[in-house]
């Protein structure tokens, strides 16, 4: 560099340090190509002199560990995003990619606790920005994502040559040919590796993650309708399926890891691989000689049998166990209102609520002490009953095939003679919570569809303290639940359905209604024990033992 470009260089840099103070991130691109055209430096010149000069302003920035205001952050962003402007100007981006994580992204994602968690995400928006519109996959393969794989490796004690079950980036890429793109590999990569040791797992759960979730937003540019997603010779695709690939074997086994383990597989992996399967029930990979396929249906088994072995251990493993569960079906009833789902291989997927042991643990799940079991587990239960149409599945007879005469007998709802004024108060609490329309006349049919609200109804008013609105909800909906749960459209029944028949139908009918007895015998108001005790000593069990 000649000393008049080092001058104007210099008086550059020196404004562009002010201006970073003063500008927003969004207009320092606009500044930088106003620069650049008025100075004719070339941008890879501009590029390493903000490079080199990043250290020196980080230093100043950050100072004792101390958390940084809005203005050091918004200095800090428009210097990265400056950094990456530069990038995609650039003819060659892989060395000057590779020095941008050396220098920049990594030491940044290492100081995690003095930004905040928006400004860590603007970051790497602008970075994941720069590898898709220049299309460097290969760079971020060979470097960035060994870094963060072999960090969670390591948190789980794997030992280096034991690597290969789920770090196979250096030595076995899909992307083949693409070593000769990475400057000085093995050097700079051993140098990255041996900084992940102190990197924290929380991170580089998220780092990978939102890597993943980078080259799935590039490969929507270009949709498709197949419930098959053939990536062909595409990089970004090769790139997208075997990183998911990787962090499908590494969800298997973080769930049977300590609770931060299981807490990152849930916060930051399965959300992320949900959204890779939404769409699409596998993800194929040709390239010459040899095929991969990625199906979310072995995926999703797996995740099952993982939940098992949770709800076979103590609280804290069968907690996670449900949380895994309704992140599962939350996805499952996203999935099923997709219209780009093929039917034929729909219908070959795991079916999660054909599984008894499944229905077992919502059951033990409804009356576990902790709230949120109990929230999770009715959760999960109200989600597959969706899912599985339970509703549509069995109609029984709906209030349209009701007569008219039973129609107005129903809008009448008059309140019964001898009743006492708490009774009377509770029946008006019941008729403002609605219930009198779901539940007014002895003579209604209730379809499977009424009687799960019903339950679900009593179940949610037992998790309320105040003694009205049990007393208001139990005394007009429990006799009929009773009544109609043993009729052929019993909401119960259609449970035992699934499976077969291998379920007795009262006997499944019975295990449901003892869930709303057990919630009930333990309620924390004494008060609401004494009603639900005389109400069930009160019932006539004779009357239901053969129906």
């Amino acid at each position: 560099m000649c000393s008049t470009e080092a001058n104007c260089m210099a008086s550059v840099m020196s404004s562009l340090s002010h201006s970073f103070h003063h500008v927003t991130p969004t207009a320092v691109p606009s500044m930088l190509d106003c620069i650049l055209s008025s100075t004719a430096l070339p941008p890879s010149s501009l590029f390493a002199s903000l490079l080199d000069r990043f250290p020196v302003i980080n230093k100043d920035i950050v100072k004792h560990g101390e958390k940084l205001d809005s203005d050091q952050c918004n200095n800090l962003v428009s210097m990265v995003g400056a950094l990456c402007h530069l990038l995609k100007k650039l003819e060659t981006t892989n060395d000057a990619l590779q020095s941008f994580m050396w220098k920049i992204f990594i030491p940044l994602q290492k100081m995690a606790q003095s930004f905040d968690r928006e400004m860590l995400n603007q970051i790497a928006e602008s970075f994941f920005d720069v590898v898709t519109r220049t299309n460097t996959w290969g760079v971020l393969e060979e470097t960035l994502v060994p870094y963060f794989l072999r960090s969670v490796g390591l948190s789980v004690g794997m030992l280096q040559n034991d690597d290969s079950d789920i770090i196979q980036w250096s030595s076995c890429s899909v992307l083949q040919g693409t070593n000769h793109l990475i400057n000085d590999t093995h050097k700079d990569t051993a140098y990255m590796l041996s900084l992940s040791e102190t990197f924290p797992l929380p991170m580089s759960c998220h780092m990978l993650t939102s890597i993943l979730d980078a080259a799935l937003l590039s490969l929507q540019v270009a949709p498709t309708t197949d419930s098959i997603l053939t990536y062909g010779c595409s990089h970004v695709g090769k790139f997208a399926a075997n990183l998911l690939s990787d962090l499908c074997n590494m969800t298997e086994r973080l769930l049977s890891q300590s609770l931060e383990h299981r807490s990152c597989t849930i916060g930051f992996l399965l959300p992320i691989i949900f959204k890779a399967f939404l769409f699409h029930c596998s993800l194929e990979i040709l390239f010459p000689g040899e095929k991969l396929v990625i199906t979310r249906n072995s995926f999703l088994v797996k995740i099952w049998k993982c939940c098992r072995t949770l709800f076979s251990l103590g609280p804290l493993e069968r907690r996670d166990a449900y949380t895994v569960l309704s992140l599962y079906v939350s996805f499952l009833s996203r999935g099923k209102k997709c219209q780009n789902a093929d039917m034929k291989d729909k219908a070959e997927e795991f079916d999660l609520s054909a599984e008894k042991e499944f229905w077992d643990e919502i059951k033990r799940g409804l009356v576990d002490k902790e709230g949120l079991v109990r929230k999770q587990s009715l959760h999960i239960l109200k989600t597959v009953l969706d899912i599985c149409g339970e509703t549509q599945c069995y109609p029984g007879i709906s209030e349209e095939k009701l007569s008219e005469k039973q129609k107005k007998s129903h809008e009448k709802f008059s309140v019964p003679h001898g009743m006492t004024k708490r009774e009377l108060w509770a029946h008006k609490e019941a008729k403002s919570l609605g219930i009198g329309e779901l539940f007014h006349s002895v003579d209604t049919c209730l379809n499977s569809q009424k009687q799960w609200e019903a339950f679900f109804l009593l179940y949610e008013m037992l998790e309320e303290y105040g003694t009205h609105l049990v007393e208001a909800a139990w005394n007009h909906q429990v006799a009929l639940l009773l009544r109609f749960s043993f009729s052929y459209d019993g909401f119960a029944r259609c449970i035992s359905r699934v499976h077969q028949n291998q379920i007795d139908p009262l006997g499944e009918i019975f295990n449901w209604l003892s869930i709303l007895w057990v919630r009930g015998f333990h309620h924390d108001n004494p008060q609401v024990r004494c009603m639900i005790m005389q109400s069930f000593l009160g019932i006539h069990w004779s009357s239901y033992g053969h129906s």
